[in-house]
């Protein structure tokens, strides 16, 4: 096949992994003989974290359990003093010299395991601290790449970018069409989906109403905050723990979020929304952020709860309290029961509905009274 025959069914098999995401490897290999190289990877990372995953050809995986767990926060190549910029083809040479580079710690601990002297950066996207960045590296008995062959990848690097673009755009939408959606779209309590790191990445209608408001959560460069900074860092807390990479240490949990203007705080619920990411786009579990205003009335029925999920009448006062937020002792109190009786009454919705944490329960209440 001739130079231009190769690309062209290059750019096709870029643009099939854009929509079929277990394809990019192919798109790696393919890339990886294109430029001579011996080895390649494709890096999802956050910048200030050192969080992320990676897809690799011609490398062992194994050695990105040492990269995200140290060397990530440590690498030179990606400290780019004009971060964030726009995605970009460049060599390590473009970024600082090379006698400089050989001498770090990241080359001599890192990359000479993998036998990685010469590398070609292609940056495929800057999403707030996020980058997306595909590497190719040659060893040091062949030639460092040059000229011609940043000029090779300047060609197929605008199609890679639009490819990323477009698979990232197709994980979003394939997470809002999931069971969530209907649940967004009925929902009169608000609702946000966010990573792991809080980056809000979509709302309801009353998630929307509650952020125009400034009633104790706002948007701050993209990323859902309470306005009361100790309030936040614990909203944030939360969110980490259920969008932990690690699925079984997964948790939800519960909080109240102040709010200066008014008498009672927001019922926060923070909960695991799905177990899997969509597409090596979507780096990271989603987590469902809802909030409650206790002084707006709850509208699920009693009728609802009892016949769908067989709860008796006490039962479902006892849920329903826990769907404001209140913790068992405020439910007690607010029920005027015993703590002991709301403790069995709640061991028994469980048992019921098949529930083992109170976030669970909450997000089943949620989905049944379609709230």
């Amino acid at each position: 096949m001739t130079t231009e025959a190769i690309e062209a069914d290059f750019v096709d098999r870029v643009y099939e992994a854009a929509v079929e995401s277990d394809r990019w490897g192919d798109v790696l290999a393919r890339f990886t003989a294109i430029m001579g190289g011996a080895g390649s990877n494709l890096t999802f990372q956050n910048q200030v974290t050192g969080r992320g995953h990676v897809l690799v050809h011609e490398t062992d995986p194994n050695m990105f359990d040492r990269y995200f767990g140290y060397f990530a926060t440590r690498n030179p190549l990606l400290r780019i003093r004009d971060f964030p910029v726009a995605p970009r083809v460049m060599t390590d040479e473009h970024k600082l010299p090379k006698e400089e580079f050989l001498r770090g710690e990241y080359y001599n601990d890192f990359l000479r395991d993998m036998d990685a002297h010469s590398i070609l950066i292609l940056r495929l996207a800057v999403d707030g601290d996020a980058t997306t960045v595909m590497n190719v590296f040659r060893p040091a008995r062949r030639d460092a790449f040059d000229g011609h062959a940043v000029a090779t990848a300047s060609r197929l690097h605008p199609h890679l970018v639009r490819a990323a673009r477009l698979s990232s755009k197709i994980s979003s939408d394939r997470t809002t069409l999931s069971g969530l959606d209907s649940l967004f779209a009925q929902s009169a309590t608000a609702m946000f989906l966010v990573n792991s790191d809080a980056v809000l990445r979509r709302s309801n209608c009353a998630g929307e109403k509650l952020l125009a408001a400034r009633a104790g959560i706002v948007v701050r460069q993209g990323v859902l905050c309470a306005v009361e900074g100790d309030a936040s860092r614990r909203l944030h807390a939360l969110i980490g723990a259920a969008g932990d990479p690690e699925r079984q240490r997964r948790s939800g949990g519960s909080m109240s979020i102040p709010r200066h203007d008014r008498t009672l705080p927001l019922s926060a619920t923070v909960i695991p929304a799905r177990s899997e990411r969509v597409s090596l786009f979507d780096p990271e579990p989603c987590v469902l952020v809802c909030l409650v205003n206790p002084e707006a009335d709850i509208p699920a029925q009693d009728a609802v709860l009892r016949e769908v999920l067989g709860l008796s009448r006490a039962e479902c006062q006892v849920a329903l309290e826990l769907l404001k937020g209140c913790s068992t002792r405020e439910v007690a109190r607010n029920l005027d029961l015993s703590y002991n009786t709301v403790r069995a009454h709640l061991a028994r919705i469980m048992a019921k509905t098949g529930t083992h944490r109170q976030s669970e329960l909450v997000s089943l209440i949620l989905k049944t009274a379609r709230t």
